[in-house]
């Protein structure tokens, strides 16, 4: 098994190490910030887009909060799959960049 991680102070305690290698726990570092192990930006850029296009959306807070629950409702499946689907080959990508950007 591999474990990701950011780098956090606790990951690196001598304790978390000893656990991890007592269990057979491999780590992968989690690169700083990288938004092609994070599919859900591209879901946030969908909705937040889909939110403005609502009329009245920016008129008040009660008002952004029924905008977003409504493009949240109307989020397909399809629209989630489209982005998690990819992580085996987004993670590949990263790998082959060795942590750096991979280009989704």
């Amino acid at each position: 098994m591999y474990l990701v991680e950011d780098g956090s102070g606790p990951h690196r305690r001598k304790s978390t190490r000893a656990a991890r290698e007592s269990l057979g726990i491999k780590t992968h570092p989690h690169p700083p910030s990288s938004p092609d192990l994070n599919p859900i930006e591209p879901l946030w850029y969908i909705i937040k887009k889909h939110v403005a296009e609502v009329p009245g959306s920016g008129k008040d807070l009660d008002s952004l909060w029924a905008a977003a629950k409504k493009v949240w409702d109307e989020l397909t499946d399809e629209e989630v799959a489209a982005h998690t689907s990819q992580m085996d080959a987004r993670v590949k990508a990263v790998k082959k960049a060795k942590g750096y950007q991979a280009g989704f």
